[in-house]
């Protein structure tokens, strides 16, 4: 079974939808300038996918945490499998459809609804077919596995990159020659050609878009905290579609800029503050606006996302960007949970506890993440030992059924109840 050629219904609304926010937005003085340049982003990185044909560049289906960069390098269209599937049912209601037709293919409940949706949305023709598929090890089993089902439904070739797990000269050396084996199929494949210059200028913008996540994480640890909790999934996309973009930089010093105010003026991102919460994991994407309710109904503001973002002092080598594309895939601190445990994920954890003054912290608990609940235990006897209470909070990344909105409300009001107890 193959995917249609070329089909836009769905995806087209998806930037539709987009186009449809930012009008709206300009209407609305409470909304922040860094809000419209998200949605910015977001609607040009779309719109690229849907015309890659009509515009003659390769579009390469990858998974999560492939280094986007070499895409962009090498003037090919990236798109991203897991994310570019979330917004196709945010955005259409749809995945009720996809999720039935990846049951019919045979993909269990229990395997991660991420994959099972991005499977169904190919097979029922709501992406675009794809002229390659790249994918790797990270950062969980779900993504290592299926691409081999994605290149069968769209016919076309692929490639696995093998990233080690840690940071040894020899791993690192390693995983150099892994993205060089990428590089190769991807020239041989597309016809297009590394222009190492971009390569490298990509490099030192992505250097500067690291130290910006880390200067608004500094900001985000006033009291009170200026960034509403609805907004992480901006953090995220960022990241994972258009690292060291020119337009994803502009975003994130608008914001920097937008939350450096707010702190100076003592403003925080809800009125008054009663409660500082960590976040683990990705909360339910269908539900960022119920998040934003919760928060203001509550108080309780999510104000670090260990996982996501926190990048250390990391620092890339444009010179060498080949071995900084291992380095940033080895310190991005989600894929830290692949593979046996690293020690660092639990003490970034416990450093941001501490340092952000948390009250509390919320493990969104995705049924079809062998890694996330895995760590259950270990995060609530490390988070016991500073006197931080973890809320586990079973739900699904994308199916509403597993729990519904109401209930998610009903659970997260109920840890509130605990924490004004304390």
């Amino acid at each position: 079974m193959t995917v249609s050629p070329s089909t836009r219904t769905r995806l087209d609304t998806v930037v539709r939808s987009f186009r449809m926010i930012q009008k709206m937005n300009r209407g609305r003085p409470e909304v922040k300038p860094s809000e419209n340049l998200y949605y910015q982003f977001l609607t040009g990185y779309f719109t690229r996918i849907l015309n890659a044909g009509i515009d003659h560049k390769p579009l390469v289906l990858h998974t999560i945490f492939m280094p986007a960069e070499i895409l962009y390098a090498m003037d090919i269209v990236p798109m991203h499998a897991e994310t570019t599937s979330w917004m196709v049912p945010a955005f259409t209601g749809s995945v009720g459809e996809m999720l039935a037709k990846a049951s019919e293919l045979g993909l269990a409940p229990e395997i991660c609804s991420a994959h099972r949706v991005l499977t169904g949305a190919l097979a029922c023709g709501d992406l675009p077919r794809p002229d390659a598929v790249t994918w790797s090890n990270l950062c969980c089993d779900n993504s290592a596995k299926s691409s081999e089902l994605l290149l069968e439904l769209t016919d076309a070739p692929g490639y696995f990159v093998d990233i080690p797990f840690s940071d040894s000269p020899a791993e690192i050396a390693y995983g150099v020659k892994e993205l060089r084996g990428l590089i190769e199929f991807l020239e041989r494949t597309t016809g297009r050609q590394m222009d190492w210059q971009k390569l490298s200028d990509i490099i030192a913008r992505l250097n500067h878009q690291i130290d910006l996540y880390q200067q608004i994480y500094e900001l985000r640890k006033a009291v009170p905290s200026p960034f509403p909790m609805h907004r992480f999934a901006e953090f995220m996309m960022s990241s994972y579609l258009m690292p060291g973009h020119p337009e994803v930089i502009t975003y994130l010093e608008t914001l920097r800029a937008e939350l450096s105010e707010m702190v100076r003026l003592g403003q925080g991102a809800v009125q008054p503050e009663k409660f500082r919460l960590m976040s683990l994991f990705i909360p339910p994407v269908y539900l960022m606006g119920l998040l934003g309710e919760v928060s203001r109904q509550t108080g309780a503001v999510s104000v670090v996302e260990p996982l996501f973002g926190q990048w250390g002092d990391l620092k890339l080598d444009p010179e060498r960007p080949l071995e900084s594309l291992v380095k940033k895939s080895l310190a991005f601190p989600e894929c830290a949970s692949y593979g046996p445990l690293n020690e660092r994920i639990l003490a970034e954890t416990e450093r941001c506890a501490r340092q952000f003054k948390v009250d509390g912290a919320v493990l969104y608990a995705h049924v079809g993440c062998r890694q996330g609940a895995a760590l259950i235990k270990t995060y609530r006897d490390m988070l016991s030992r500073i006197d931080v209470p973890l809320f586990v909070l079973d739900m699904d990344l994308l199916d509403q059924t597993i729990t519904s909105a109401d209930e998610i409300k009903t659970k997260l009001l109920q840890f509130v109840e605990i924490l004004e107890d304390r």
